[in-house]
């Protein structure tokens, strides 16, 4: 694989061949016509720059992600489009990720038009995001717009993804216990550092620490706690420490399950739907008890 192929496929969009484009005999040698100095084969994204400025050009980066649906996506875009502008393909070696080869992109529509559109009409595609407009005045005007943003490219929904829907059912459980705690500190100036451009002007001291820990289940297990001295940081990691213990031995043990009421036993027995996904059972669905008290937490 050739090193230069970057100034290769620059030399082939500037001058393009007439016939056996395919050959490298067909172009100018890239030593003749551009200018390299200070460039280093392979080239790297970081030196495109440093090569735009030396040669009054613009280049566009594409490659090709995704395993299941390879779509072309831009990895590098210029700050500023010149008169002469190159559109390139990044390819990585598939034996060696740290090798790849820039090839010229000749018709960039042509390219991406399949994965964005099955339409047969002409399509004017943004270099920069890769939409496209049926007429090239909206191009245009997108054009403007569309310089100021960042280098990303739209992606709209398949077909089979266009519709969005809640999927973490788990998260609709309450937890049986939470921590919400708090620190407050007292902010001491500190001198500036005369040898350093950047230095801490402040220094925060903890001075408070308060928690609460909150039972879903038994409001007696809920309780706040805080402490307000120089050893509050210290106290706090115990009390975790410790009540991380405590919840262990409250979740491990077994609690026969309580006796159900009338009114949730016609609850248990008539649900048709879940009531954590709220889809419809199937034949051979279980209906399930409370994971951490002994209650009847639904259907």
């Amino acid at each position: 694989m050739d090193n230069a192929c970057f100034a290769w496929s620059v030399v082939a969009a500037l001058y393009p061949a007439e016939r056996n484009s395919e050959r490298e005999s067909s172009y100018r040698h890239y030593t003749t016509v551009l200018n390299l100095q200070g460039i280093e084969f392979p080239m790297t994204l970081k030196q495109i720059i440093k090569f735009e400025r030396l040669n009054d050009i613009s280049i566009n980066v594409y490659a090709i992600k995704g395993e299941k649906t390879p779509n072309v996506l831009p990895i590098r875009l210029t700050d500023l489009k010149r008169e002469k502008h190159v559109n390139l393909l990044y390819m990585q070696d598939p034996r060696d990720d740290n090798v790849g080869h820039f090839a010229w992109i000749k018709n960039l529509s042509r390219l991406v038009s399949s994965q964005l559109s099955r339409h047969d009409g002409r399509k004017y595609f943004c270099d920069r995001c890769l939409h496209y407009f049926r007429l090239s005045e909206k191009l245009e005007a997108h054009g403007v717009d569309c310089r100021e943003i960042d280098n990303c490219a739209i992606r709209l929904p398949s077909e089979n993804d266009k519709w969005l829907s809640f999927k973490n059912h788990s998260r609709k459980k309450r937890v049986p216990f939470v921590v919400y705690a708090d620190l407050e500190c007292t902010l001491e100036k500190t001198d500036a550092d005369s040898t350093t451009s950047t230095y801490t002007s402040q220094h925060h001291w903890i001075f408070s620490i308060g928690y609460y820990v909150r039972c879903s289940y038994d409001d007696s297990l809920s309780a706040y706690r805080f402490r307000r001295d120089k050893d509050c940081v210290a106290w706090f990691a115990e009390e975790l420490r410790c009540l991380a213990h405590d919840v262990k031995t409250i979740l491990s043990g077994n609690v026969r399950m309580t006796e159900l009421t009338q009114d949730e036993r016609e609850i248990f027995y008539s649900a048709t739907h879940c009531h954590i996904c709220e889809k419809p059972f199937e034949p051979d669905d279980v209906r399930v008890r409370n994971q951490w008290p002994s209650l009847h937490r639904a259907t």
